[in-house]
């Protein structure tokens, strides 16, 4: 069995990658073997996070680990980097991958190579403080503010909701860490957030914030994909870890890890996801 590496260095600003071995391409051992670059927020539980110990865990990087042992000429070392600069990080040639709870968007499918085959889907949800009974959907959001992550895809939805209906919703850009958000809510500066209700809810204890959240039926469940940057070695990493995610999910493993890390629910396909919802 292959040993994973794990770098579990948390960086704090744009570009600030530290380099195992100070070089930003991918290198091959002596026996072969060539270690792949995961970028992953790390500060996303239960998706990506990183323990105390030290450890990169979370779905993301189990289903990683999963993939590392189907592909004897891969090893996996991840690195955890602000979400604010984790797609410069990519573009600069400083991670092979990113694995951070992705989802499709044209955007970033016109941009980079997204795995082709999805590791798990999501809906989101409209998150505000405990007690609230004025939001229910996003027209009950007209008037309100909502803080959003600058670059995510929820955040894209709701800036593409206002452009084309037309509503009056104030948009509060954070840096997409979801501690700023909650905090945002519970002061009574912002209205609500548009998040996974899991993570939130995970977060929110840890801070002593009491949550709800309603699913927004509007938006349709999307698929979460690895994402790679647009060159031709990308492409080959790509294409081979897209074979293993296709075994993993024929041979139920994407299921079961799906079950382990969001308390008992199956997330890994768009059918199993609607079942749940």
């Amino acid at each position: 069995m292959k040993k994973i590496a794990v770098l579990a260095l948390v960086l704090l600003a744009i570009g600030s990658v530290v380099f195992a071995g100070g070089s930003k391409d991918s290198k091959a051992s002596a026996s072969g073997v060539k270690t792949i670059r995961v970028g992953t927020e790390g500060a996303y539980p239960p998706y990506n996070y990183v323990r105390e110990d030290g450890v990169v865990d979370g779905y993301d990087a189990a289903v990683i680990r999963a993939v590392d042992e189907l592909i004897p000429e891969y090893t996996f070392e991840f690195y955890p980097t602000a979400w604010d600069g984790i797609f410069v990080a990519l573009e600069g040639g400083d991670f092979d991958l990113i694995a951070s709870d992705l989802a499709w968007r044209k955007e970033r499918e016109d941009k980079y190579y997204l795995s082709l085959e999805p590791y798990l889907w999501g809906g989101s949800q409209l998150v505000y403080k405990a007690g609230r009974t004025d939001i229910h959907s996003l027209k009950d959001l007209v008037g309100k503010k909502v803080a959003a992550g600058v670059g995510t895809n929820t955040t894209s939805q709701l800036e593409d909701h206002i452009k084309q209906s037309g509503a009056k919703i104030e948009i509060v850009y954070t840096d997409g860490n979801i501690v700023n958000a909650l905090t945002e809510i519970d002061s009574g500066r912002v209205d609500a957030t548009i998040s996974s209700i899991v993570t939130t809810q995970l977060t929110a204890e840890s801070l002593g914030i009491k949550i709800d959240g309603s699913t927004i039926a509007e938006w349709a469940p999307s698929s979460i994909h690895l994402l790679f940057p647009k060159t031709p070695e990308g492409k080959v990493i790509r294409d081979r870890i897209d074979v293993a995610l296709k075994q993993l999910h024929a041979n139920g493993t994407l299921s079961s890890l799906s079950k382990k890390y969001f308390f008992g629910k199956d997330h890994s396909t768009k059918e199993a996801l609607a079942a749940d919802i």
